[in-house]
């Protein structure tokens, strides 16, 4: 369905029948900013310590807002989760999220000449953590709607979603319960995101509610103040514990750029050139995310010119352009591939046509 201008945003939401254009946009916009952060990190190599990049400053946001998104696309108005609606949902999920990624995975890993075992047993996943994180939010979200079908139920997402987030303190990281290998394989170093997307699904279950507080002046004016005043003067360093302010950080990054998106939903309208680029990025996150990592020279040592002499707006100017090319390059493959629905469906999720 294509997506149209959506002149009431909190209707919308109500009956989910229409794309809501700013969030697709939304989408794209955070897509880029993955791609940028990957190329400032393994092309130029300025994400180090004392180093200066403006990605560090977005690195608080990117993903906590990916999970946002996930969070907030995911909830849909009277859906009982009940075991019909449980098999139906993880039916659709499972090779989207498990299937499809792994074969992306396996062929990186042969590729770029990477040991498999050790890949598959390490946080990261050599970069395809992201699709096997959120089946796993997926699992934690189904079960508790499943028990807790009340108003309860949204509390226990909070509840979880704080908990998680606090097992980055190292005092709870280590007494976590898991066997190392077992950590790592589950990357559970990334269920922290789980507020995040917890968030998300509240946000849009509430979201009457949240226009009146977003449309607040005071609510946003805290947010900005709070965000670029602890950014700029390094207020975590002393007046909140880090692990605190850097969830405070996100969620006010998050929500400054939610709110912005909202705000600015006319210029990124289908109706505009920007917003038809910005939302077509954002239908298509999936097949840049799979794809990209095979575009990206990793380990470009010969390039130090950032790392030697930081110059942040330059960097992220440089990391920006490639970032731009790459993801065209990444639309253009998935469009050839989309040429074969069997290879669709089964590297992107695209149904079968009836």
């Amino acid at each position: 369905m294509d997506s149209q201008v959506i002149t009431n945003p909190g209707q919308e939401l109500q009956t989910g029948t229409k794309r809501i254009e700013y969030i697709d946009a939304l989408r794209g916009f955070t897509m880029f900013l993955v791609v940028a952060h990957h190329i400032s990190n393994l092309c130029f190599n300025v994400l180090g310590d004392g180093q200066r990049s403006i990605t560090l400053y977005l690195l608080q946001i990117r993903m906590p807002l990916f999970f946002f998104i996930s969070g907030f696309v995911l909830y849909k108005v009277g859906v009982v989760w009940d075991v019909k609606q449980i098999v139906r949902f993880f039916k659709k999920k499972i090779p989207v999220q498990l299937i499809s990624p792994f074969l992306f995975f396996v062929t990186f890993i042969y590729v770029k000449d990477k040991n498999l075992i050790e890949s598959i047993f390490s946080d990261a996943k050599a970069g395809y953590w992201f699709t096997f994180v959120l089946f796993e939010f997926f699992v934690f979200y189904a079960t508790i709607r499943f028990f807790v079908r009340n108003k309860w139920g949204d509390v226990l997402l909070a509840v979880l979603g704080v908990c998680l987030y606090a097992t980055r303190w190292n005092v709870l990281k280590d007494h976590i319960p898991l066997p190392e290998h077992i950590s790592a394989f589950l990357s559970v170093g990334q269920w922290y995101l789980f507020l995040f997307f917890a968030l998300g699904t509240l946000v849009r279950k509430h979201f009457a509610a949240v226009e009146r507080l977003l449309d607040t002046k005071w609510f946003l004016t805290i947010c900005i103040l709070f965000y670029f005043l602890t950014n700029a003067f390094r207020l975590g360093n002393w007046a909140i514990p880090q692990v605190i302010c850097g969830g405070l950080l996100s969620l006010t990054g998050v929500i400054i750029v939610f709110a912005f998106f909202r705000k600015k939903q006319a210029v990124f309208s289908s109706e505009r050139r920007l917003g038809r680029i910005m939302q077509y990025t954002g239908r298509r996150t999936l097949d840049i995310y799979l794809l990209h990592f095979f575009l990206i020279p990793l380990n470009l040592n010969i390039v130090t010119v950032f790392k030697d002499h930081p110059m942040p707006v330059l960097e992220f100017a440089a990391s920006s352009l490639i970032a731009i090319l790459i993801i065209a390059v990444c639309l253009l493959v998935s469009n050839v591939i989309r040429l074969s629905p069997f290879l669709a469906h089964w590297l992107f999720g695209v149904k079968n046509p009836k």
